[in-house]
């Protein structure tokens, strides 16, 4: 990434380069005001850098938007969105990413869980060249068990059969995407969607970063287990037909055995003039082969809803309100594709 340059009077003259902190919230009353704490932290820390922080409230019932721009003051430059409803926190990572003014963005949870360094490598990485960094957990805040398991199996087994051959093993938590990516992502028309694996989908030069991920300093997390698969859902769907094709290698040796067991079966009859295996094995295969044909339907619908999902056409995101807060330098390498206007409602 080399140092932004803008035209002036028929010259380049080189500038600070911008960068969106960007903060999906739901339900985060407790963390607000330490948010925007951590983001004056950010800019202590960095002070090469010109920063704007971008929170979609995301159908908060908590004032969470109120209290975030309350907390705001003089020299702080934010953008706070507030979503019609709770519509997912990739699709409020997706709002905030049309709002985005900066040559780069870096995801953050608003429960604070990134360390202030953290965000420094991330913004070093990207400066060294890469459009998109990634975001790793080498030690996780959440306690083990099943599904600290799932989840880091889920990455692993993603990114072996999705089509997006990038997306780190380990699993992102967060994630630094260049102007770049971010334009290409904005023109992604998915509804359902895992805003990661599109990242990782578009290439562009990658590499990743470690850090310690804190505990949460206040509330519960939002991310339920219900939410968590629908993800794994939506991510299959959108990146993988390997559903299907192991489908279908199982029916081929399911077949194959039910051929096999079938022959076998008429030898021995014939054989020991004996009687075919009786009623219960007919009830039991008709229960397995019954089994997998709902299984394969049921596939089959995830793929057509999304389909039909998609030719709707719905907005992946209705914004309700977005509020301004400062002024980023008139050099930002973006406006933001929405129009920050508090009294309008824009879907996209």
């Amino acid at each position: 990434m080399t140092t932004p340059e803008l035209p002036v009077n028929g010259t380049t003259q080189s500038r600070r380069p911008l960068v969106t902190i960007l903060a999906p919230a739901f339900n985060e009353a407790d963390n607000a005001v330490g948010l925007v704490g951590f983001f004056r932290e950010i800019r202590a820390y960095r002070p090469d850098m010109d920063f704007e922080l971008v929170v979609v409230d995301d159908g908060s019932v908590d004032n969470t938007a109120e209290i975030v721009k309350g907390a705001l003051r003089d020299g702080d430059v934010a953008r706070v969105a507030t979503l019609s409803r709770n519509f997912g926190s990739h699709a409020a990572i997706t709002a905030g990413l049309a709002l985005s003014r900066g040559d780069a963005a870096i995801t953050v949870s608003t429960d604070l869980q990134e360390p202030v360094e953290a965000i420094g490598r991330f913004i070093d990485a990207w400066q060294a060249g890469n459009d998109i960094v990634w975001g790793l957990r080498q030690t996780r805040a959440v306690p083990k068990g099943v599904a600290n398991w799932m989840s880091r199996k889920f990455s692993v087994v993603f990114t072996r059969m999705a089509d997006g051959p990038t997306f780190p093993q380990e699993g992102p938590s967060q994630a630094l995407i260049s102007r770049a990516v971010i334009d290409v992502v904005n023109q992604m028309p998915e509804r359902n969607r895992n805003v990661m694996g599109m990242v990782a989908w578009t290439g562009f030069t990658q590499t990743s970063i470690y850090f310690e991920q804190l505990p949460r300093p206040a509330g519960k997390s939002k991310w339920t287990n219900k939410k968590k698969i629908r993800l794994v859902i939506d991510s299959f769907v959108e990146f993988s037909s390997a559903p299907f094709l192991i489908t279908f290698l199982m029916g081929l040796g399911i077949g194959l055995v039910g051929i096999l067991g079938t022959l076998a079966t008429l030898l021995v009859a014939l054989i020991s003039w004996t009687a075919p295996v009786g009623w219960l094995l007919v009830l039991s295969a008709v229960f397995f082969f019954a089994g997998l044909q709902l299984s394969v339907f049921g596939g089959l619908g995830e793929y057509t809803w999304r389909a039909g999902d998609d030719a709707r056409r719905r907005p992946v995101f209705i914004l309700r309100a977005v509020h301004d807060s400062g002024v980023p330098a008139t050099n930002a390498a973006h406006t933001g594709a929405v129009t920050a206007r508090p009294e309008t409602t824009t879907a996209h």
